[in-house]
């Protein structure tokens, strides 16, 4: 790790420090004389001369927001917030309506159990002025950062160099955030398979109404099988991240490794009912993707997966130059053999078009236009059915009938129905389809990730 290039920040001297740290004192004791109450004083724990840092702003910004949802938590009535923002170190003031010794057992409890806590200085000082100590409440004293020794034999005898501390102060920064981001990501991506199932009518799929063109599973299954996937989901955005300076392209045999010991999950879960096996494919390139922005500090947009996508996908083109009707032993071999048709790995190599292109863009407009998520994801699901080669519906009837259902899926969007129509439609539809035997399952991935790439920009400058 070169620190430097992490320590942007204006170089603070002895005297200023000092100066501040008196500072600090006085303001303290303006607050503690205005309000009465116990004062809560919030800095961050950085050696060295730079205090003030990207990373550390974000680290200062975090704890703030623990502190006053633990606060919350321990129904401890915050009265007053000021922050003061001073290259010497960002300092946060709360003057709270409780009892000192108790707003420090919280406190500390915070410290302890946040693997950023080792980076917090929470000072409580009661209506008099008095700070409270953890050994006025039995605890024990803070451990050094990087040995975890007793920190005041290690800062007495210096016992670690300078960089020593700063190098374990940002990989405890850099941890957290990028274990926070990951599992943000992975939750997201359980969440959208939990609205994709839940979205009702759906042609031919699980949904609220039935089981569609399926007698093996239900919502619960896939309810259990998203569940499942969480630690995998997570696996494929930390893998994104550890390798994000790797060449895009020499990443899918580990990606597939992932990928294979999510579906063994999934099927341990399900009972060995197949339900999101395709859909582990796509998120484990999209989330790999996702991990590779966080990894660079690259700002996503769609543009910018959509780019990463194809680059992890590259070297699938090779799936299919010596393919023969001979080779071809899945049903996707065989309708590439035969039809040309791709799939989901030829939808990867061109960085999900379907996705990227209709599918997203189309759940946009209509939440725009005030639908609520339920029925977005219907029209949505039509749309993307009557502009895709869904090979689920092949393989479960033809290829003539699914070119059938596409034209009449096109005729019945462009007529511009009124909103209940479409639903009607669907629901129609979905009675046909089960009758049928039909079940558009590569439709519904894409679905997911719609809705996916949805929630995202809901969270972040995703666009």
């Amino acid at each position: 790790m070169d620190v430097q290039k992490i320590l942007i920040g204006k170089h603070i001297e002895l005297p200023q420090m000092l100066s501040a740290r008196e500072n600090r004192v006085q303001k303290q004791n303006q607050l503690l004389q205005q309000y009465q109450m116990t004062l809560i004083s919030f800095t961050l724990n950085i050696a060295g001369p730079i205090k003030v840092f990207p990373l550390a702003i974000k680290t200062y910004e975090e704890g703030l927001e623990l502190i006053k949802y633990q606060c919350k938590a321990m129904e401890i009535s915050i009265c007053h917030l000021e922050e003061n923002h001073f290259a010497t170190g960002y300092e946060g003031y709360l003057c709270v309506q409780s009892d000192a010794f108790k707003v420090k057992k919280a406190l500390t409890e915070l410290e302890e159990n946040s693997s950023l806590g080792r980076l917090f200085d929470i000072d409580v000082l009661d209506k008099s002025g008095q700070k409270i100590s953890r050994t006025a409440l039995s605890l024990p004293q803070r451990r050094c950062l990087v040995c975890g020794g007793p920190t005041f034999v290690c800062s007495r005898s210096r016992t670690h160099s300078l960089n020593e501390i700063l190098q374990h102060t940002i990989s405890i920064m850099q941890d957290y955030f990028s274990e926070k981001y990951a599992v943000h990501i992975a939750s997201t991506a359980a969440r959208a398979l939990l609205y994709e199932v839940l979205a009702t009518p759906k042609p031919g799929l699980v949904d609220k109404n039935n089981t569609g063109a399926h007698k093996d599973m239900d919502i619960v299954t896939f309810e259990t099988s998203s569940l499942a996937l969480l630690p995998y989901f997570k696996a494929f955005v930390n893998f994104g991240i550890s390798h994000c300076k790797c060449d895009p392209q020499t990443l899918l045999p580990q990606l597939r490794s992932i990928g294979i010991q999510a579906e063994i999950a999934m099927l341990r879960a399900t009972k060995g009912i197949n339900t999101h096996k395709g859909i582990i494919f796509s998120l484990g390139i999209l989330e790999t993707a996702l991990g590779i922005c966080y990894g660079n500090s690259i700002s996503i947009n769609c543009s910018v997966l959509q780019n990463l996508c194809k680059e992890i996908a590259a070297p699938m083109a090779d799936d299919f130059s010596n393919l023969a009707a001979k080779s071809a032993t899945t049903n996707g071999e065989k309708l590439f053999v035969r039809y040309g048709i791709r799939g989901v790995r030829g939808e990867a190599i061109d960085g999900f078009p379907i996705l990227f292109d209709v599918a997203f863009p189309k759940m946009e407009q209509l939440l725009q236009e005030n639908y609520n998520l339920n029925d977005t994801g219907i029209l949505t699901l039509l749309t993307i059915l009557a502009n895709s080669e869904d090979t689920n519906v092949i393989s479960r009837s033809s290829y003539k009938k699914m070119t059938e259902i596409q034209h009449t899926l096109k005729e019945e969007l462009e007529n511009n129905l009124e909103h209940r129509d479409y639903l009607d439609f669907a629901q129609k539809l979905d009675q046909e389809f089960i009758a049928q035997n039909i079940s558009p399952g590569g439709s519904a991935d894409i679905l997911a990730l719609s809705y996916f790439l949805h929630f995202l920009k809901q969270d972040s400058n995703l666009y």
